[in-house]
């Protein structure tokens, strides 16, 4: 249903179809498959699988390749300005899920879940490295897995509620996207995918933005 092919990597997703219990001879679309293929270091001659997947809805799995090449390619490559912040979105070993990007090159702090079950709080300057963390401190650097981290903080304010904002249940992790339908009084406009709106260079929304902080949105 949908193709992305660059020099560095080729992504898909294929409609899974099953029968129309409903129209009988009838097929529809249950689920969508996805997948991200590797081309700079390939398996044989082919594509060498790097992430693949099943969403019950084609933006969802379209929003996920786009997260996965964003983490798995050098922003040299210019393929950032397709991802837009999903690179720097992550989910938490609590479930939560995280916008850090404006705590990179802050000063934070990282509560990390060890193996023992044991708490085991570090500080540094954070950076990203495709699916790490990178907390410097001085002349060491501790690569943290954010799948083990159950908290990150730092003294900002603004990234405070830039984290905060993430939780949102209509945010989509993205510039100003919110998972919604245009409705009356919103600044925004419809987005490009179906069923979102988008706020870049309008005004504040008092419809999805009445309470964010002026300095977040900016």
């Amino acid at each position: 249903m949908w193709t992305w092919v660059t020099e560095h990597f080729v992504a898909r997703i294929t409609g899974v179809e099953v029968a129309d219990p409903l129209r009988p001879g009838s097929r529809v679309i249950h689920s969508y498959a996805w997948e991200l293929g590797d081309l700079m270091r390939t398996n044989q001659g082919l594509a060498r699988i790097l992430v693949e997947g099943v969403s019950a809805r084609f933006e969802d799995a379209e929003m996920l390749i786009r997260e996965h090449v964003g983490k798995s390619y050098d922003p040299r490559l210019g393929y950032q300005k397709y991802c837009g912040s999903l690179h720097q979105i992550f989910r938490l070993t609590t479930g939560a899920v995280i916008n850090v990007g404006p705590m990179v090159g802050t000063r934070c702090t990282v509560v990390v879940l060890l193996p023992s079950g044991r708490h085991e709080t570090v500080m540094g300057d954070l950076s990203l490295s495709n699916y790490k963390w990178h907390l410097r401190d001085k002349n060491q650097v501790l690569e943290i897995s954010p799948d083990h981290v159950l908290s990150i903080t730092n003294k900002s304010e603004v990234a405070q509620r830039a984290t905060e904002l993430v939780r949102d249940t209509s945010y989509s992790g993205i510039g100003r996207i919110y998972l919604d339908e245009w409705s009356k009084g919103c600044t925004g406009s419809p987005g490009f995918d179906r069923g979102t709106v988008d706020h870049v260079g309008a005004d504040r929304c008092p419809v999805h933005e009445g309470s964010i902080a002026g300095e977040v949105l900016r």
